[in-house]
């Protein structure tokens, strides 16, 4: 294709979307996410599967089977010490973001079972599908449970935004979330 024939397409598509009518022309925008995030610090039984001090990263496996690369702090003094294949207790900073709020549908009454097991995409990624079990409006705080079960992860909204995205929600509602995790803060080899 030649460059004289590609922009002939593209003017085509440009004068046939200016001849839409304009409730054509917005159904195929974009939709802005909703979604509102928390700082969070988690310590889990991982798998160390290498460290590198010169860079200072560490690649590990959670529990739930997620393989994390992830920067350390200056503050972890015994990366050296940490040998390839063996578990420790890692404590990282992670920023969770819930999305999609009020999910509704036939995959959030699925999202909800207990023991539901989320597709080895979703772990690799960090997305999780969570259930809202509190929210407490008076202290700006959202309390919510993975669809597996497992501990309840309280969340405090520090800002307007945040504060805002709580009085959208209820309990009982399924949000989908992300982790994102940033900074390794501390690693203790376990005995096996």
């Amino acid at each position: 294709m030649t460059m004289r024939s590609i922009t002939t397409a593209v003017a085509a598509m440009l004068v046939f979307g200016a001849g839409l009518p304009a409730y054509a022309q917005g159904q195929v925008q974009a939709v802005p996410r909703a979604g509102v995030s928390f700082a969070n610090t988690v310590t889990v039984r991982a798998w160390i599967e290498s460290t590198d001090s010169e860079t200072r990263t560490v690649v590990f496996t959670t529990p739930q089977g997620r393989l994390i690369e992830c920067a350390v702090s200056d503050s972890v003094k015994n990366l050296d010490a940490i040998a390839d294949g063996t578990p420790a207790n890692v404590t990282y900073n992670e920023v969770v973001t819930l999305l999609n709020l009020r999910q509704k549908g036939p995959g959030s009454r699925e999202a909800r079972k207990e023991g539901a097991k989320p597709d080895s995409t979703d772990v690799e990624s960090g997305r999780l599908t969570f259930t809202v079990t509190a929210v407490d409006l008076a202290n700006n705080k959202v309390s919510v449970i993975d669809g597996r079960g497992g501990p309840v992860h309280t969340y405090a909204a520090t800002s307007i935004a945040k504060q805002d995205m709580l009085k959208k929600i209820k309990v009982g509602d399924v949000v989908i979330g992300l982790t994102t995790p940033l900074l390794v803060t501390a690693i203790t080899p376990v005995k096996q």
